[in-house]
């Protein structure tokens, strides 16, 4: 009886290993939490800048939106990609951003990153018990989603 019950116990933890181990290969949406701090809104007006050695365009209507993004010790935001454009700044912790080649750059509190075009990546909090936050401004086609889940890439399996 005792036998039974320990490969049952075997077992069972096998499978949920392998499960887990599965829906982080196949993709997921991450960990992370979101705080909207201003609501999807629509820029009507196609936008044309030029100032100060800084360039802005638009060639049809686009929805934008800020977001507060909160990654657990640990937290990833899971393989994914954004139409349009995100300009992200780190409050606080250490990210990872890992990209379709499976390249890594780390940024921290005060330093800035884009994320943009359809291939997959990922975002990690560096650190395994404190928390990151960033802040995220996203400029998007009108109408479409603001994140688009991705498998892994070849390399990160």
């Amino acid at each position: 009886m005792k036998r039974n019950r320990t490969l049952v116990l075997l077992v069972t933890g096998i499978v949920i290993t392998a499960g887990a181990m599965t829906a982080v290969a196949l993709g997921n949406t991450g960990n992370t939490t979101s705080l909207i701090l201003a609501a999807r809104s629509t820029l009507s007006d196609s936008i044309q800048l030029n100032d100060d050695r800084i360039k802005f365009q638009t060639k049809d209507p686009t929805d934008l939106i800020v977001q507060q993004v909160t990654f657990p010790g640990g937290g990833t935001s899971g393989w994914h990609h954004h139409p349009g454009v995100i300009l992200v700044l780190v409050k606080s912790g250490q990210v990872i951003v890992h990209d379709a080649n499976c390249q890594t750059q780390m940024y921290g509190p005060g330093q800035a990153f884009v994320e943009h075009g359809s291939s997959p990546l990922m975002v990690s909090n560096a650190s395994a018990t404190d928390p990151a936050v960033d802040v995220a401004a996203q400029v998007a086609p009108q109408g479409s989603p603001f994140r688009i889940e991705d498998d892994p890439p070849a390399c990160a399996s």
